[in-house]
């Protein structure tokens, strides 16, 4: 009814202590609707235990703010946060809200991230959680965004506390043009999944080689309460999406929080 009307992009509800357009994204109707059992509401327990006020942090693949905006409002202005949502109308959405929570330390920007500067094909679909740079074989509609490293912005080059990432299997391609941020972060927050990364031609362990060859320790969150981390496989295969937490100084973490390391994955 509120779409019919040309209503739902002015009503506004609540999230996770933030306020949010009930815009026609699925993003945003998991949020109104679903909001207590969606994957999102885990993430941001999780993301609440790892972050402190003070912290930066980025979010690449931000979509409407469903995680950003809530840490960014949520760590008060102490925190710096930087967002990157590449498709022109979901980032829109993504300006919107921010303005709506009035949030100072909050920065977005409108690209891609991947290994190169220029433009890339992007898909176009109304669900708007899963448009994506666009692989070879993709079979819909497509528009033209730019892209550039993420080693190019100025927010890689100081001390990043963590990094999420979740670009629907082209992650590997956004590591490789961070190399340089990489090396100044502390925790990695990444979705992973096969049937993602092998439109692009490579397996969730060629990311996982990628970034222990980096240092990287990588675990799956057992629970949040306490935190307990399971070890990520030497081989591991995500037949569905599944989040992992990387870790550059384990004891770095232990300092910070209480946690427990499980053997296995």
């Amino acid at each position: 009814m509120l779409r019919r009307w040309g209503l739902n992009g002015r009503w506004v509800f609540r999230y996770a202590g933030a306020r949010f357009y009930l815009f026609s994204t699925p993003m945003t109707q998991l949020m109104f609707f679903d909001a207590p059992r969606w994957h999102g509401a885990h993430d941001l327990q999780v993301l609440k235990r790892l972050l402190r006020a003070g912290d930066t942090l980025i979010d690449i693949g931000a979509n409407v703010g469903s995680h950003i905006i809530p840490l960014a409002k949520w760590l008060g202005t102490a925190t710096q946060a930087y967002a990157f949502e590449a498709h022109p109308r979901v980032f829109q959405y993504l300006q919107a809200n921010a303005k709506l929570n009035r949030l100072t330390n909050l920065h977005l920007y409108p690209y891609a991230l991947g290994e190169r500067e220029g433009e890339v094909r992007f898909t176009d679909l109304h669900t708007d959680d899963l448009n994506r740079v666009a692989s070879e074989t993709a079979d819909a509609p497509m528009i033209c965004v730019p892209m550039r490293p993420l080693d190019s912005f100025e927010c890689a080059h100081q001390s990043i506390t963590l990094i999420k990432l979740d670009v629907e299997g082209y992650e590997l391609f956004v590591l490789r043009g961070g190399e340089q941020a990489l090396q100044q972060t502390q925790l990695l927050y990444v979705e992973v999944c096969d049937s993602h990364t092998e439109l692009y031609g490579y397996r969730v362990r060629d990311l996982a080689t990628f970034l222990r060859a980096r240092g990287w320790q990588l675990y799956r969150v057992s629970s949040v309460q306490p935190l307990r981390l399971s070890v990520v496989e030497a081989e591991p295969y995500a037949a569905e999406w599944e989040n992992w937490l990387g870790v550059r100084d384990m004891n770095w973490l232990q300092a910070r929080i209480d946690v427990e390391v499980l053997d296995g994955g």
